[in-house]
């Protein structure tokens, strides 16, 4: 899959012209995701597609998908997690109304419609929002819960210092 071009597009000309851009994303390139990430090989498969319905209605539909490694937070392990992600966003120009959260379809996001959209911080943002907040396995121990307690522990050796 090529490299994903281009990197900022014009919303309104996106959308308008019907576009669609797809590729892939080194994940390298995502700089955001290097707290987040154990590391940062590998690409993520990108596409976004701009259109208006017959309302009128301008749209942006990203799919994202691929893996990253995070750490287990239970056994501190690597853990792969796959990523599908299909975000339907609602592109809202300067002089519109933003519509009501209330009446809102829960599927669709709405954005401000840009000149400069960045498609990596779009993406970023996006595979930012799916990660969970504590990675872990569904099954794993946690390292000390392997070691055997015969008083090498920490904890042990300072309760026998509190007992003196």
């Amino acid at each position: 899959m090529p490299e994903l071009a281009p990197i900022v597009i014009n919303s309104h000309e996106f959308v308008r012209g019907r576009r669609v851009i797809e590729g892939a994303v080194a994940l390298l390139r995502l700089s955001r995701l290097s707290d987040v990430l154990l590391d940062l090989d590998g690409n993520l498969a990108v596409r976004l597609e701009g259109w208006q319905d017959a309302d009128r209605i301008s749209w942006l539909r990203l799919e994202v998908y691929g893996q990253v490694a995070l750490c287990c937070q239970r056994c501190l392990g690597r853990m792969e997690w796959p990523l599908s992600i299909v975000s339907l966003l609602q592109v809202v120009g300067p002089d519109e109304t933003w519509p009501d959260e209330d009446l809102a379809d829960d599927g669709a996001d709405v954005i401000a419609a840009e000149n400069e959209l960045d498609v990596l911080a779009l993406v970023e943002d996006e595979v930012l929002l799916v990660l969970p907040i504590a990675a872990r396995h569904q099954q794993c121990e946690s390292p000390l819960a392997t070691e055997k307690v015969d008083g090498s522990s920490p904890f042990m050796a300072l309760a026998v210092l509190r007992k003196h």
